[in-house]
């Protein structure tokens, strides 16, 4: 049977005040729901609420023991639930388990559904930003920026090598800064997973390819939510090895590291790290292509230009920038860098081939406003 708009509501609700960001539940994700989840689980989920469960508890709330191990099994493939401190809760809409679950083959027929409507979502998104939307989003946030904590942390890596962020960071030309990246990997070196770019899947689904060449596996999981991903099949293990070869290639190929954290909280422990690029994120391509997308991160360093001579003006920065930071302009010939607008992802230094800047720690809290949309 349709799970109906009410319980969609009731549900939607208790999945929001999972994470500080919420996502609007217009037809395009109401679909995803009917979708992926039936009304007994949506039921299920519902009698769950608020509360952090154990495995037996579930167990007993579904009145089925027998049944109840294939029930439960179906609960995490689809990525209803997440295992937190030796519990279960309910997971968060998006980012949480549209996201997850769309990190699974395209094999499966409900999987590529519910990704047809979510890009229908990101075309409505395109289609809001319209002044009177577009002024009071960035009046609010631009508001509450200061009381709100950041929801992802930005960072880059740097090969094998690392530096703290609780220390001084010595910029070098031509390198990338260090962050928590590697540290977090051998944090949770027994427990890395890799599954599919919801992001590049998204674009796969719409008949789109990557234009910076970036394999189909890229989101990273770290945690219990690495054991959940693998074990229900929707991505692998990885060693702390491999995860480090593939930080350092996507990095060198424009990728952006977003850390993401329960709740979309950075004061909750790491749950993922986001490897996509300004080509291909629905964060960034959003917030560059005019959506409805407003950008609110934690940074951790800041480019500084330490040599505008050194510019010979190719515009690789701007190309990279996933928030139009700093570009070349040819009519000008000259370097432009907006401090207001850089989230601290360091692609401006990475891909830039001559000592033009360098990276000094700044963490701080960014909110780039959503920008005009140039186009129909």
């Amino acid at each position: 049977m349709t799970i109906s708009d009410e319980k969609i509501k009731q549900l939607g609700a208790q999945m929001n005040a999972k994470s500080q960001f919420t996502i609007p539940l217009v037809q395009p994700v109401k679909n995803c729901f009917r979708i992926v989840m039936n009304e007994e689980e949506a039921d299920f989920l519902l009698a769950v609420g608020a509360r952090q469960m154990t495995r037996e508890q579930l167990c007993e709330l579904y009145g089925k023991p027998q049944q109840f191990d294939a029930f439960f099994a179906d609960i995490l493939r689809k990525s209803l639930m997440w295992k937190r401190n030796g519990a279960y809760e309910l997971a968060p809409i998006f980012p949480g388990w549209i996201e997850v679950y769309g990190g699974g083959s395209l094999d499966d027929p409900a999987r590529r559904r519910m990704m047809e409507e979510f890009a229908a979502f990101e075309d409505w998104l395109l289609r809001l930003n319209i002044p009177p939307v577009r002024l009071y989003m960035n009046h609010v946030n631009s508001r509450t920026i200061q009381q709100l904590p950041a929801r992802m942390s930005v960072t880059v890596s740097r090969g094998k090598k690392s530096i703290a962020l609780d220390e001084p960071i010595t910029a070098e030309q031509a390198v990338t800064t260090a962050g928590e990246i590697m540290p977090m990997l051998e944090r949770h070196a027994d427990q890395l997973a890799v599954m599919n770019c919801f992001c590049r899947t998204l674009r796969r689904v719409k008949g789109e390819s990557c234009a910076f060449d970036l394999s189909l596996e890229g989101c990273m999981m770290v945690g219990a939510l690495s054991e959940q991903i693998a074990d229900s099949g929707i991505g692998r293990k990885i060693s702390l090895e491999e995860a480090r070869r593939m930080i350092a290639d996507f990095e060198q190929k424009g990728c952006i590291h977003t850390i993401y954290h329960y709740g979309m909280d950075t004061n909750q422990e790491e749950i993922a790290i986001c490897n996509c690029c300004v080509d291909c994120c629905f964060l960034y391509h959003g917030y560059r292509s005019g959506s409805l997308s407003q950008i609110l991160v934690k940074a951790y360093v800041m480019p500084e230009i330490v040599d505008e001579n050194a510019c010979v003006g190719c515009g690789k920065c701007g190309n990279f920038c996933p928030t139009e930071a700093t570009w070349y302009d040819k009519k000008q010939k000259k370097l432009n860098f907006l401090p207001e607008s850089c989230i601290g992802c360091g692609q401006c230094a990475v891909q830039c081939p001559f000592p033009v800047r360098v990276l000094r720690r700044n963490e701080r809290q960014v909110f780039v406003r959503t920008k005009r949309r140039t186009h129909a």
